[in-house]
């Protein structure tokens, strides 16, 4: 077991650890909790947590995370509120291998939950679902390691009828397509269905 959830679980780092950042209730108080295993996910100890500013009245969940080449890992959440600002995704970092975390800030990315991989040409990838008209599935690249994303350049992946969507995962295959599935309604009327884009940048 592990003290946090996410929907995406852990990744595996370059040296060999699984790192899994979670929302979680430490010390009776809700964090990102960062842990890791040495044992191929046979035990987990804590090793971290994402602070949030002081400025923050609401809470943090679904995140994912990736490494990217030069060792930096970029975290992302979900954000707890209802506002506008809860529409957006928000971010943190460790230089450290996931013990330490800047403060969390909100990005200009507007959609959620996120799922983060690294390309081959090292770019990152996150791909989320955009729950505000016009409703779709979308992915931003950063080409600096998550110092930035293409925000005011959204790749649309898919359009959809309404909000009940999201959850998108991206793997990049062989031939350096990438393959995106997620969850929406095809048509209007229908009930959600799994779907896919198979799509180049």
């Amino acid at each position: 077991p592990t003290l946090g959830s996410a929907p995406h679980g852990p990744i595996q780092l370059r040296d060999g650890r699984l790192l899994f950042l979670g929302s979680a209730t430490v010390d009776g108080e809700r964090t990102m909790a960062a842990e890791e295993s040495t044992d191929d996910g046979r035990s987990w100890q804590l090793i971290g947590s994402a602070p949030l500013p002081a400025s923050m009245t609401h809470g943090l969940g679904e995140p994912h995370l990736v490494e990217t080449e030069n060792g930096r890992i970029v975290g992302m959440f979900r954000s707890g509120a209802t506002d506008e600002e809860g529409r957006y995704l928000f971010q943190s970092e460790s230089e450290d291998g996931g013990w330490s975390w800047t403060p969390v800030h909100r990005t200009a990315i507007l959609g959620f939950p996120p799922h983060l991989i690294c390309l081959a040409d090292g770019e990152l990838l996150v791909v989320y679902g955009r729950r505000v008209p016009p409703y779709g599935q979308r992915a931003c690249i950063s080409r600096d390691e998550g110092e930035t994303w293409t925000s005011d350049d959204q790749i649309i992946l898919a359009k959809a009828p309404n909000d009940d969507l999201g959850y998108p995962a991206s793997a990049q295959l062989g031939d350096g397509s990438i393959l995106t599935i997620y969850y929406q309604v095809d048509r209007a009327g229908e009930p959600t269905c799994l779907m896919g884009t198979k799509w180049r940048l």
